[in-house]
Parts: structure tokens; C-alpha cells; sequence
């Protein structure tokens, strides 16, 4: 009686083990795009309108110093703090950039950690998975250079007459994005609701056409 006993234990145990590792391997559902929440600010609007046709730039710091030559930047700023899993850039011109996400500690300007380095774009879109490990609200995409910064360079040589560059003026082209979208994990909940929501469709199409 013991053995049997010890067995049937033995055997549910062995099955929460085994829908736990299910779970834990299942393929994950992407959220939805958080750069389209209500409420979400960036940059430059274009980039987060859900519209391809659209493009914005990248812009300057403003607290650069006159005459150095920083790198462009894009700063999306969602409504509230989201655990960002993957990033998905449109940009014909981007070649290197690099990602910020904000701890949201009280010194704003040191809050920024580093959570990606790309030093070579060779597709379009650019997907990059990244792995935040802190929610956050506020992503920071650095533009280090673009295609369009050796055009740029001869222009304003040639503006010049070849001797160089005018003092303040940047040698970087500024980045030319048409979407930025940001995703996460869905929760089991959205899970769960959106595999309700397909049921409830298939169901329906089922009986208008059987109508």
C-alpha cells in the first residue's frame, strides 16, 4: 500500500514538473507594440505614428558643446514602465547605433544603461532582441553613423573651398527612421484572452457559413 502510495506521488509530482518546463519552453507571444500606447512621446512623432510611409530625424542634444560633434539620438518615452524584450527599427540610412533604457534613479542624466552596442546594420528592419532586466519607460537609440555622413562631410567641404569644416557645425547626418517599435512578452492573461478572441471569431465565421 506504501509503494502504491509513493508511486501516485511520484506521479504528480513528475507531471507539475513537466507542464512547469512546458511552460517554461512554450514559445512566447510578442505584446503588442508599446510605441503605439496612448501617451506615447518621441523624438520626432513620425517615427511612432504605425505609419511606413512617414519618416522622421533624429535630433542633436541640446546640451552638447558648441563645436564638438556628438551623435544623434532618439528618445521614446511610453506612458508607463514596460519590460522591453525586442526593438524593431525602419531605417534605410542607420550603420551603427547603440541603446539606452532608463533605471529611473533620481539623477536623470546618469539613469541611462547601456543595454545594446550594434556596430554593423545589414538588414532592414533592424530587429534586435535586447534583455532589459528592470521595466522601464524610456528608451534612448544613440545614432553613431549613417550612410549619408560621408555625403555630408563633402558637402560642407565643399562649402569650404576643401579647407575644412565650419566651427559648430556637426559631421554626423542625423538618422532618417520611419517606425521604432518596442515589444515585450504577453502575459498569460493576454494569452489566454487573445486565444479566446480567435475561438470566438472562428466560431463565428463557422456559423455564418453555415448560414
Amino acid at each position: 500500500m506504501l509503494f502504491r502510495i509513493t508511486i501516485f506521488f511520484s506521479l504528480i509530482c513528475f507531471s507539475v514538473v513537466m507542464i512547469g518546463c512546458a511552460a517554461l519552453f512554450s514559445e512566447q507571444e510578442w505584446s503588442d507594440n508599446y510605441a503605439l500606447l496612448e501617451g506615447t512621446s518621441a523624438t520626432s512623432p513620425q517615427m511612432i505614428d504605425g505609419n511606413m510611409n512617414t519618416i522622421g530625424e533624429s535630433s542633436f542634444p541640446v546640451e552638447a558643446t558648441f563645436g564638438s560633434n556628438p551623435p544623434s539620438e532618439v528618445i521614446i518615452t511610453l506612458p508607463e514602465k514596460k519590460v522591453i524584450r525586442r526593438i524593431v527599427i525602419h531605417s534605410d540610412n542607420i550603420k551603427t547605433f547603440d541603446i539606452f533604457a532608463d533605471k529611473g534613479g533620481i539623477i536623470v542624466e546618469q539613469d541611462w544603461k547601456l543595454i545594446k552596442d550594434v556596430k554593423s546594420v545589414k538588414t532592414n528592419p533592424i530587429e534586435i532582441p535586447v534583455l532589459v532586466p528592470f521595466p522601464t519607460n524610456r528608451i534612448r537609440v544613440r545614432i553613431l553613423s549613417t550612410s549619408d555622413d560621408a555625403n555630408l562631410k563633402r558637402r560642407q567641404r565643399a562649402r569650404t573651398g576643401g579647407r575644412g569644416f565650419f566651427y559648430g557645425e556637426n559631421r554626423r547626418a542625423q538618422a532618417k527612421i520611419r517606425e521604432i517599435e518596442l515589444y515585450g512578452y504577453k502575459t498569460v492573461e493576454q494569452t489566454r484572452e487573445s486565444s479566446a478572441a480567435e475561438t470566438r471569431e472562428k466560431e463565428l465565421d463557422d456559423l455564418l457559413e453555415t448560414e
